[in-house]
């Protein structure tokens, strides 16, 4: 609404796309109408509330007709809302109304016994502004509730959807419900830059499952499943829905039980969030995931268990990888891809950890029995207990310094080692493209097999460690391990009381003695053969 002297108008606003049609066909000056104003012919706010539905309604009429009569399309055009998006505009109708009622004037006038303040005695009060918007908020939400039920073909339950969906809408409006949007709005943002946008994306899809699951449960149709779910009021999750929601999951065709821990942990950490900050009393995903870990170990038996390459594999693919270095051409990929063979196995970084690679994380020592290493900074590393520096033996050594030497003369501190790997993916990492390449070249030399992967080198290391430590190894102990590859210990004397990083000297025998009697003669040797371009 909008005023014009005392008189209180209502101005209809035309949708962008269509203001020449209406503009033509109401007859505008300049060929466009942008919106549509007419007088409510009242001067009280109230009263201007009242009419002012009516109003609209009127005008969008008169303005479909005069379309329809040039032949062209309604302003709505064809579309017809489904249930669940007319759900969704009750929610975005309950929260603007929502913030008008906390604003309103809550005071009511006193009704005095014989009209005289003198007595004391109060007989009534009058309605306040807040008491009279309530009822008007009701009135609208009932008209666009009913909206449920007239598209409905059966009545009875049509009623029934459009009854729930008022109520839902106006316990929003008061005050007595929040929808999960609100919250939500409040907890994403909060990720960002401490996740990962993989893991944020994860939880979209999340809430985009949970929302076809509440659309369903519910009856209804919907076009956007997370926006029905961001419409839904947290206090209407309940763990009899968390565990109905559990179920639903695990039908889906080609779901896992993997993946339906990860939708379940989503809503556990939502949920512990909204405890925190005071919207939910009882967390209800809590203990969702019980017996999953079963279910995920049997279908990682039947699938295949991720293991490390055996050393005919690990040939294989050193072979292969040196076969397409002589066509780079055809292959260009396979340098990068012959490096991280090499690369890999002997320092169990991940691939991104590889890729990223600059110059200022190669480490040269200053003394010369000491070997050059690596570090993993917490802008690649997974977790805090990946930030490390790994020494390299020198058929890795050898690797980096190839790479060190075909550098241009003015390289700053932060050139890539691998400027191959071009960042990409969601996460702009420069180990995106380097999976998809690895992942063609894997299928290629050792065709389909979902037990091995470019983290099945790290599995190799940790292999190689073990091994040497059996064949007589003094340096190459489990903690030791952990500390190189990555993992926080397990063990309470090694994660609190052990130091938490030993000499230089420790980890550059643990190197030596891994590859020397940990790894076989024939993947060493070849490993140890030097190709170029």
């Amino acid at each position: 609404m909008t005023k014009r002297g005392n008189v209180y108008y209502v101005r209809f606003i035309v949708p962008k796309e269509r203001w020449h049609d209406v503009g033509m066909v109401t007859g505008a000056r300049n060929g466009t109408r942008k919106d549509i104003t007419k007088s409510l012919s009242t001067k009280e706010y109230r009263e201007a509330l009242v009419r002012r539905d009516a109003a609209l309604t009127v005008i969008r009429e008169e303005t479909n007709a005069a379309l329809a009569q040039h032949k062209l399309p309604p302003l709505h055009g064809d579309w017809k809302p489904s249930w669940g998006s007319l759900q969704q505009q009750l929610t975005e109708q309950a929260l603007e109304a929502r913030k008008a009622l906390e604003e309103a004037d809550t005071y009511r006038t006193p009704y005095y016994e014989n009209d005289d303040p003198h007595t004391g005695r109060i007989v009534a009060e009058a309605i306040s502004d807040q008491d009279f918007g309530t009822d008007v908020v009701r009135e609208e939400l009932w008209a666009t509730a009913q909206n449920i039920e007239t598209q409905s073909t059966d009545k009875q339950n049509g009623l029934r959807q459009a009854q729930a969906a008022y109520e839902q809408a106006l316990g929003i409006a008061t005050g007595t419900a929040t929808p999960l949007s609100v919250l939500l709005d409040r907890w994403l943002p909060q990720l960002e830059g401490h996740v990962t946008q993989e893991l944020i994306d994860r939880h979209h899809r999340t809430l985009r499952r949970f929302g076809a699951y509440l659309a369903e449960a519910h009856g209804l149709q919907t076009d956007d499943p997370e926006s029905y779910a961001r419409s839904t009021p947290i206090e209407s999750i309940d763990r009899k829905t968390a565990g109905l929601f559990r179920e639903w999951l695990e039908r889906l065709p080609n779901v896992g039980p993997r993946v339906v821990g990860f939708h379940l942990s989503t809503m556990n950490t939502f949920w512990k969030w909204a405890q925190d900050v005071g919207y939910a009393e009882v967390n209800p995903w809590e203990g969702a995931t019980r017996g999953l870990k079963k279910k995920i170990a049997k279908a990682s038996r039947v699938r295949g268990e991720k293991r490390p390459y055996t050393d005919a594999e690990l040939i294989a693919l050193l072979t292969q990888a040196r076969e397409r270095l002589k066509q780079p051409k055809k292959w260009p990929w396979a340098r990068v891809i012959y490096d991280m063979l090499r690369l890999a196995p002997l320092t169990g970084c991940r691939q991104n950890e590889l890729a990223s690679l600059t110059v200022d994380r190669v480490i040269k020592p200053t003394q010369p029995e000491q070997l050059w290493r690596i570090s993993v900074t917490e802008e690649v590393s997974k977790t805090r207990s990946s930030t490390r520096e790994v020494p390299l033996h020198p058929i890795a050594q050898a690797v980096i310094a190839q790479r060190l030497a075909e550098l241009p003369a003015e390289h700053t501190q932060d050139a890539p080692l691998f400027p191959e790997c071009k960042p990409g993916g969601r996460d702009n990492k420069p180990g995106h493209y380097l999976s998809k390449r690895y992942a063609t070249f894997l299928r290629s030399v050792l065709g389909e097999n979902p037990e091995i992967d470019f983290h099945s080198f790290r599995r190799c290391f940790s292999t190689f460690m073990a091994t040497a430590e059996a064949n007589g190894a003094q340096h190459c102990p489990e903690l030791v391990l952990e500390h190189l590859i990555g993992h926080k210990p397990v063990s309470l004397a090694h994660n609190t009381y052990a130091a938490k990083r030993f000499d230089w000297s420790v980890y550059d025998n643990a190197i030596m003695e891994m590859v020397s009697k940990g790894v076989s003669e024939h993947v060493r040797d070849s490993m140890s053969i030097v190709c170029s371009i």
